[in-house]
């Protein structure tokens, strides 16, 4: 389907190239314009797609349900990639199509992406895969084991320090065999039935039914966003003063948060303001 677009693409730039030079410079500026706001979108369904493929290869005794909307305990919705059900288990899969060097731990809310000097910030997928994985305990209420996985494209290269102990964390090419390494019966063929009754149940019958319950998830994320987004605007964090100057206050290098300058028994130190989650310090002293 790719390779077509493409060809229909150059056809239709040819073409308006050959009509009038401009309109096709013209051509070629918005469709990039449009092409950059949606390639983040485009990465991440051909990061899903290729992750769907992997899945329907597995075993026979499995099923594969994509893109369920889960209902949490306070009645608010959830995204799940995909969940894999089998005898082994219930697998929660969430995908991050992220390319570059990658930063983060089990217990820090934001991770880093880094691709030559660029760096961003993005929610740590651990525990937004574990936000998954309380919701399907929720809904499915039974005990069952349930396996957390977190697929990052090949082209990833983790910087993690720790291992981690909640969630498996790998690249595409080792999902086949980190959902293999489970090989103990763990699930009864009444709780499968049962199981697969429930997820089946969050599959919408149709695209309109999909459309409608994917828009007020969506609503929802941008109504709780926004009180967020005012309450922080509001926290005004005071220069940090250096002698007859006033700086802007530097930001903590571990979580992005400002550093607030604090005195404790050896002296003053500059501090993570989101101490006690972070609790990377700096000497006061200029330099260090």
């Amino acid at each position: 389907m790719l390779i077509v677009g493409l060809l229909l693409y150059i056809a239709l730039l040819f073409i308006l190239l050959k009509v009038n030079f401009y309109v096709g410079l013209g051509f070629i500026f918005v469709t990039s314009i449009v092409f950059k706001s949606i390639f983040p979108q485009l990465k991440g369904y051909i990061g899903e797609q290729r992750i769907r493929k992997l899945l329907d290869k597995l075993s026979e005794e499995t099923t594969v349900y994509n893109d369920l909307y889960v209902p949490k305990k306070n009645g608010e919705m959830t995204q799940v990639d995909h969940v894999l059900l089998s005898t082994y288990g219930l697998f929660v899969i969430e995908t991050k199509n992220y390319t570059g060097w990658i930063f983060g731990d089990e217990n820090q809310r934001n991770w880093t992406q880094t691709i030559y000097n660029k760096k961003s910030r993005f929610y740590n997928p651990v525990m937004q895969n574990n936000t998954h994985v309380k919701a399907l305990q929720h809904y499915l209420n039974m005990e069952v084991p349930i396996h957390s996985i977190i697929v990052f494209s090949n082209a990833a290269t983790f910087k993690f320090k720790e291992p981690f102990q909640t969630a498996h964390v790998i690249q595409t090419k080792h999902l086949k065999r980190t959902i293999e390494q489970f090989k103990t019966k763990e699930i009864s063929s009444e709780q499968l039935s049962r199981i697969s009754q429930l997820l089946k149940a969050l599959v919408p019958e149709t695209k309109q039914q999909k459309n409608e319950i994917k828009k007020q998830h969506l609503e929802h994320v941008k109504k709780i966003s926004k009180p967020a987004r005012k309450k922080a605007s509001k926290v005004q964090v005071k220069p940090v003063s250096a002698g007859a100057a006033s700086v802007e206050p530097e930001t903590c290098p571990k979580c992005g948060s400002n550093l607030i300058l604090r005195t404790g028994k050896r002296g003053s130190f500059y501090g993570c303001q989101g101490f006690p989650k972070c609790r990377f310090t700096r000497d006061a002293i200029l330099g260090k």
